[in-house]
């Protein structure tokens, strides 16, 4: 399991959006971190491709 520390005024606006899209905010950075995983694969195979 993956731990992060979120500093007080971003954790507040997380949980804020996070309400707003009905998850807790441990789905709401899943969402965001498999969001970047997948940005970040799709950068290095583009960047293998070139």
């Amino acid at each position: 399991m993956i731990g992060a520390r979120i500093k007080p005024d971003l954790e507040e606006r997380m949980k804020e959006l996070a309400a707003r899209e009905r998850r807790t905010v441990s789905d709401w950075i899943r969402c965001r971190l498999e969001d970047a995983v997948a940005a970040a694969q799709a950068d290095q195979h583009h960047s293998e491709a070139a």
